[in-house]
């Protein structure tokens, strides 16, 4: 069935806010645009969007996703084939094309094999559904707790295939910069080689490039908007209730039917649901434990940033309301407050975060910010997590939560980056040209972020 990337504007916010959580409308995402307003990114099968024309919303059709997602898995599958006929297999750098699962697995290889010394690869402890082994990649010349330690994951969704490849370029770049002694010019940014010293001596990084590699393999193979990972499906059920999505299956408020107020966040206790099914419970699947594992193995992570498409954003915590910063008793852990969150603009309810850490927050999504744009000047915008609707079981809200509710976990400040633009072709896995340019402004943004990070 075809399906259309389209743009929605409606009457107000809460009426936009219904296309996702009450008419089940795929939404993707929202800009402020200052001659249209609040507009809503969204794919919709045919037929859809005149029903939503009826019910008061505006619908402009962008592009027909299907067969120019198929491009690309094409285009794909002849890069992969090219880059083995070369030598150039798990090559990001020069070789061109998205890499494949197994190429990337293959690159974490390289890199701890050919940079030994300041680069280790590590097993992470769970096998993905289809048996895969992940492996996080470890830069650090040293090692010690008390080392600021920094924690990078991508691939969380399988067809958004740009994340693990941004973080294989980052990764690659930086080690060779280190051994060859030389800085890293990105745009009209240019990182000094004192700097790339800094990060790789005083610093520990951690990368996990792909955390579902199965939702990939399927992307890139078979059907170009898998989102989830590939958990069979629930015994007397078929092929579309295959999947959860590992970015609402991380145990904080994941039962959000119980923790928000009704019909505020798009998520679904529903195997069937092709986007957001939680699991069956909190961090059912292994590759939401191999992120979990990563942070309680390594206490030294104080930073945390998730790569995703698309929309070209920095996002803080807290994801879950608004912030505020003078009732702490009005939080996520406070059972009280049950069944009132979510409703966003208004006073019955906000997320306490402490001052200070939403300060450092958005000061280093500002200058992750202006690095990006001085390397083609792309305007990633810096913001509050929560959007349109709240979210659940969200990794960075995880992850900045963990020493609010055990004072044993270090505090790590987290963030999501949404890489890329909305009005690109297939906006989930560009045409490559485009994505290699997504690639070096968001590496820029990384190395600004590693540089600042204290």
């Amino acid at each position: 069935m075809p399906l259309y990337h389209v743009t929605i504007t409606g009457r107000d916010r809460p009426h936009l806010t219904e296309l996702g959580t009450k008419h089940r409308i795929l939404v993707v995402g929202y800009r402020e645009d200052p001659k249209q307003g609040l507009q809503v990114d969204a794919y919709v099968p045919p037929g859809k969007s005149e029903w939503l024309e009826k019910h008061g919303y505006r619908v402009t059709r962008l592009e027909e996703v299907e067969h120019r997602a198929r491009q690309r898995q094409a285009e794909g599958r002849k890069a992969a084939a090219r880059r083995l006929r070369q030598g150039r297999y798990g090559d990001v750098i020069w070789a061109g094309g998205y890499l494949t699962a197994d190429e990337i697995e293959r690159a974490i290889a390289l890199g701890a094999e050919r940079y030994a010394g300041v680069a280790e690869r590590i097993a992470l402890p769970h096998l993905t559904w289809e048996k895969r082994r992940c492996h996080a990649l470890r830069i650090g010349s040293g090692r010690g707790h008390r080392r600021p330690g920094i924690c990078l994951i991508g691939g969380v969704h399988g067809r958004e295939w740009g994340s693990a490849d941004i973080l294989i370029y980052f990764a690659i770049r930086l080690l060779r910069a280190y051994r060859d002694r030389t800085g890293i010019r990105v745009g009209r940014r240019t990182y000094t080689a004192a700097q790339i010293r800094e990060i790789v001596e005083k610093k520990d990084l951690f990368l996990v490039p792909q955390v579902n590699p199965d939702g990939r393999r399927y992307s890139m193979e078979q059907q170009p908007m898998w989102r989830k990972n590939r958990r069979p499906a629930p015994r007397g059920r078929g092929a579309k209730s295959i999947g959860v999505d590992i970015n609402r299956n991380f145990p904080m408020m994941w039962r959000f039917d119980r923790h928000f107020a009704p019909g505020t966040v798009e998520s679904s206790h529903h195997p069937g649901d092709f986007e957001t099914y939680v699991g069956p419970r909190a961090a059912s699947e292994p590759e939401t434990r191999n992120v979990i594992w990563l942070l309680d193995h390594h206490p030294q992570i104080r930073y945390f940033v998730d790569l995703h498409a698309y929309g070209e954003t920095i996002l803080h915590s807290w994801g879950t309301d608004e912030n505020q910063s003078d009732e702490p008793t009005m939080c996520f852990a406070n059972p009280a407050f049950d069944g009132k969150r979510g409703r966003i603009h208004d006073d019955e309810y906000r997320e306490h975060i402490d001052p200070d850490d939403e300060r450092a927050s958005v000061r280093l999504g500002r200058l992750m910010s202006r690095a990006i744009g001085l390397v083609r000047g792309r305007k990633y915008k810096v913001q509050q997590s929560v959007g349109l609707y709240p979210a659940a079981g969200c990794s960075d809200d995880y992850a900045y939560s963990r020493h609010l509710t055990d004072s044993t976990k270090s505090k790590v400040l987290a963030f999501t980056i949404e890489w890329g633009r909305s009005r690109s072709s297939t906006p989930f896995h560009p045409p490559y040209p485009e994505m290699r340019k997504v690639m070096r402004e968001v590496a820029a943004g990384l190395l600004e972020f590693c540089v600042q990070a204290r």
